[in-house]
């Protein structure tokens, strides 16, 4: 299988250890109006070089990924041969070795500097370059490049392999399984190349979490931690790692971790498993500068723990003194809170479903909530309180615990 593995990669389990000869080549993809240059490597299989000839022409046009047609609905052929050659992962010509079946590459079909290819839509009515908005069923939450096993050859009984062979006991044979093995020293050599050139990028991200912007915060978190330093002030918490943890709970790692680890949860674009990876490592240090706790390094520590040791520390410094500025900023007023959320008016919102998610909240937790209205003397609404609680489980959640 495609094991989605390179030279250069910022976690150890995505790092190709063998060597692998390859050769770049310039080629060229027939569009409307002309032909689009186009890079790939001769040790591509082809539904990589599908994907990229497809990334390159629908980046160039400025096509959101979620209007783009899907490439497994595209078919890849050269154009200019006497005959018309379709180029797909396997076909009669793949090569089989015992029980090893070797996925074709555009080495395998002898394509060189130059060569021009073509997309064809499986679907004859459709047409590549005029219709990007084809109705295609897109999972934002899956960017594995799937392997186009049309034809005639069947992977059926073989086991598929790309540049390495994968041995029985590997759990690295997808995107989805990977294995963590320390990874010799000569290797780390290409994690530090890596590192340097996306530090840039990381310490820009991390400069833009960590610190106000112009002065100053969305009053939303402003509210939310003075929310905190009160509720641990009328309890009688004086830890301030306490408090510390708490807002690293509330905000760093419900909010930020996911958009760093998953950034297709707000923005239109495809995760390929290799970004996939370096993102957990940019999100697992992030989640390291958060923590109170000093990581004791050594030689059996993870490779993503050691890379970023130096950084961490003007990382954890920096959440902590971005803490502090938003605990210095002034109260966010009432007012000021409810004119920042966004009006309610345009949104679609589901009513009943938010209303029934609250009821489910409020009636799994129902003596912990009554129990703090009377502690603090709110008998009416304990009351009333009681009264809703004994109508939702009547009417609404029957089958519910408490």
């Amino acid at each position: 299988m495609v094991n989605y593995q390179a030279r250069y990669a910022l976690s150890e389990d995505r790092l190709l250890r063998e060597r692998i000869d390859f050769k770049p080549l310039n080629v060229y993809l027939q569009v409307e109006g002309g032909q689009m240059p186009v890079k790939l490597l001769d040790c591509d299989t082809i539904s990589q070089a599908k994907s990229k000839l497809h990334d390159t022409w629908y980046n160039y046009k400025g096509t959101p990924v979620s209007q783009r047609v899907a490439v497994e609905s595209l078919e890849l052929s050269l154009v200019g041969s006497h005959e018309q050659i379709w180029l797909r992962d396997e076909d009669e010509s793949s090569i089989i070795e015992g029980e090893w079946k070797k996925i074709n590459t555009i080495r395998h079909y002898k394509i060189s500097d130059g060569a021009i290819f073509a997309f064809d839509l499986m679907d004859a009515t459709s047409n590549f370059n005029s219709n990007p908005k084809l109705n295609r069923s897109f999972d934002m939450s899956t960017s594995n490049p799937k392997l186009n096993r049309r034809g005639s050859g069947s992977s059926c009984g073989y086991r598929l392999w790309h540049l390495t062979k994968n041995n029985a006991n590997s759990t690295i044979d997808s995107a989805d399984n990977t294995t963590f093995v320390h990874v010799p020293e000569i290797y780390l050599t290409r994690l530090l190349t890596t590192k340097g050139t996306l530090q840039q990028f990381v310490n820009d991200l991390f400069v833009s979490v960590f610190s106000l912007s112009n002065g100053d915060v969305p009053p939303a978190i402003k509210f939310l931690f003075d929310l905190l330093d009160r509720q641990a002030a009328e309890n009688g918490i004086t830890d301030p790692d306490i408090i510390h943890t708490w807002k690293n709970n509330s905000i760093p790692l419900r909010y930020w971790i996911n958009i760093i680890k998953n950034p297709e949860m707000i923005l239109d674009v495809e995760k390929h498993p290799l970004i996939d990876s370096i993102l957990s490592v940019v999100s697992q240090t992030y989640m390291d500068s958060c923590s109170l706790s000093n990581h004791a390094f050594s030689t059996d520590s993870p490779s993503s723990k050691l890379l970023y040791a130096k950084e961490l520390q003007d990382y954890k410094p920096a959440v902590r003194k971005f803490y502090s500025d938003i605990q210095a900023l002034p109260p966010v007023t009432d007012e000021k809170l409810f004119s920042s959320l966004p009006s309610t008016e345009n949104m679609q919102l589901h009513r009943d479903a938010a209303l029934y998610d609250l009821a489910v909240y409020a009636n799994n937790y129902c003596y912990q909530i009554d129990d703090a209205l009377q502690r603090n003397n709110c008998e009416e609404l304990s009351k009333k309180f009681a009264t809703v609680i004994s109508y939702l489980q009547l009417y609404l959640i029957p089958n519910a615990t408490t």
